[in-house]
């Protein structure tokens, strides 16, 4: 058995936030987290690991421009009140590669604006915080 072990590239993907597709999303990163701790009991080592609570955090940097029309469309004025679904799906053009991750009720934990020297135009880094991950 052979296994197709082409990899994804920034080309490959599409985010999408309520619906829209954003072309100037420059990144995206998501972390799903769990609380782990040892268990111990006779002799001093563990013997199991406890589960806990399940965290999702990332972040998207996006054109400067892609987030007013989101504040525009929605008549929300502050970013860190917007609460969306993100879609990022990964499509290997000429192939039947495909893999996608939803991101249930992201809201914004951070709004980080700058500029130097020499940019052609801001890029906003936007910390997210997310209850639900579903890969399809």
């Amino acid at each position: 058995m052979e296994f197709n072990t082409r990899e994804f590239g920034w080309k490959d993907i599409t985010v999408n936030i309520n619906g829209k597709v954003f072309n100037g999303i420059t990144e995206v990163e998501f972390v799903v987290k769990q609380e782990k701790s040892y268990l111990y009991g006779r002799g001093e080592n563990p013997h199991q690991i406890g589960r806990g609570n399940k965290s999702y955090e990332g972040k998207i940097a996006i054109h400067q421009s892609e987030l007013l029309s989101m504040l525009q469309q929605t008549g929300i004025i502050d970013p860190l009140d917007l609460k969306f679904i993100i879609t990022v799906s990964f499509a290997k053009m000429g192939t039947t590669l495909l893999s996608t991750y939803i991101l249930y009720n992201v809201e914004l934990t951070e709004v980080k604006k700058g500029m130097k020297q020499g940019d052609k135009n801001m890029i906003i880094e936007l910390p997210i915080m997310f209850t639900r991950l579903h890969a399809a």
